[in-house]
């Protein structure tokens, strides 16, 4: 009887994760490697590329995959591509870009850090290891509505694995 009920719950949660996941409606919106190339791309002015590139450096510690030591976050993004964090106890990725989600005229944008995983150096992803799919020369891409809110704070340090290992394995 236990067993029959805890399929059935499985069943069900998966059931509700391929619904919901199928179903979220994408949002537009602005990805770019640096200020210049949201400059260069002319869908932002200058002053709200610099913003915006701002506030996601400004959240960026706060939200990136944490690892305990370099060797764990090398081997999710590559050689050289880490730093030890501000605080010293614990090394994070630098941040790769950054992603603009355009609000209507009242709430103005949403920006957070981007990054780069080794496994897929072609593609941005967010803090929680999402790709943000394909992105045009003008920097637009389609995302699921909900990675367009502010990351949550990230309190857990990856020990091994981390990042890449969940980003990749979301992505088959």
């Amino acid at each position: 009887m236990k067993h029959s009920i805890t399929f059935k719950m499985a069943v069900l949660g998966a059931g509700v994760l391929t619904v919901g996941a199928c179903g979220e409606s994408k949002e537009e919106v602005l990805t770019y490697q640096s200020v210049e190339a949201c400059i260069a791309a002319g869908v932002q002015d200058e002053p709200t590329c610099r913003a915006e590139f701002d506030k996601a450096k400004a959240v960026h510690e706060e939200v990136a995959p944490r690892y305990q030591t370099s060797s764990n976050c090398y081997a999710d993004y590559g050689r050289d591509r880490c730093y030890r964090s501000s605080t010293g106890s614990y090394w994070l990725p630098f941040m790769a870009g950054y992603m603009l989600a355009p609000r209507g005229s009242a709430a103005g944008i949403f920006s957070q850090p981007l990054y780069r995983p080794s496994r897929a150096p072609d593609r941005f992803y967010t803090s929680g290891g999402v790709s943000t799919g394909s992105v045009s020369s003008s920097g637009r891409a389609q995302v699921a509505k909900s990675q367009t809110v502010r990351p949550r704070v990230r309190t857990r340090t990856v020990a091994r694995g981390g990042f890449g290992s969940r980003s990749m394995s979301s992505a088959s």
